[in-house]
């Protein structure tokens, strides 16, 4: 598999280490990746579905094989020490789901504050099944005015498709049908 080379305008980690680990870690697990991460500063990278554990292993293996730096939201209880420390250093944030805290609008200032962010963040908001994505990574892309990037992980052909790069993100339940339609299309055709 040929690796994409980012463009100038993605945050990246130029890390030759981790860059080798993830690559190699990708090459073991036996995925490819379909599709490439725009040449954006910002955006938010929806992962869909969220099923289990080892999305979390394969995502940070497709970011440090591509050298791509982001950040992603995790619920709080799992930054307990010292693996809060470790998913801190890999770009984690903790967020409280027991209470509306004014996410959208800290994501959006955060999206102002810096010159480039990368924000992940899996629409279903849980490994169980859901029968509805979650609305949080759609207000917060409206809010921050910032590209939606769908980002399928289909287990039955171990590939990571990137989708096309949602840019209108002024209706929230629109953002969310083009996310689960890309979801569809990253799964195979006997579904």
């Amino acid at each position: 598999m040929k690796w994409q080379t980012l463009g100038e305008a993605l945050p990246r980690t130029r890390n030759p280490l981790t860059r080798f680990i993830g690559r190699g870690v990708f090459r073991l697990l036996g995925w490819r990746i379909e599709g490439e991460v725009p040449n954006r500063s910002k955006m938010v990278v929806a992962l869909v579905p969220h099923t289990s554990n080892m999305d979390f292993i394969v995502t940070i293996a497709v970011l440090w094989g591509l050298g791509l730096q982001s950040a992603f939201m995790m619920k709080r209880s799992l930054f307990w020490f010292p693996l809060g420390r470790v998913l801190s250093a890999l770009g984690g944030m903790p967020v409280d789901r027991s209470a509306a805290n004014g996410l959208v609008q800290h994501m959006s200032t955060e999206f102002a504050r810096r010159s480039q962010l990368i924000l992940g963040i899996t629409p279903e908001g849980t490994r169980g099944a859901v029968s509805d994505f979650k609305l949080g990574f759609a207000r917060i892309a409206q809010s921050a005015r910032v590209p939606v990037l769908p980002a399928v992980l289909n287990y039955e052909t171990c590939v990571v498709r990137f989708g096309e790069l949602i840019e209108d993100v002024s209706d929230v339940a629109i953002t969310v049908v083009k996310i689960r339609d890309a979801a569809m299309l990253g799964m195979p055709k006997n579904r």
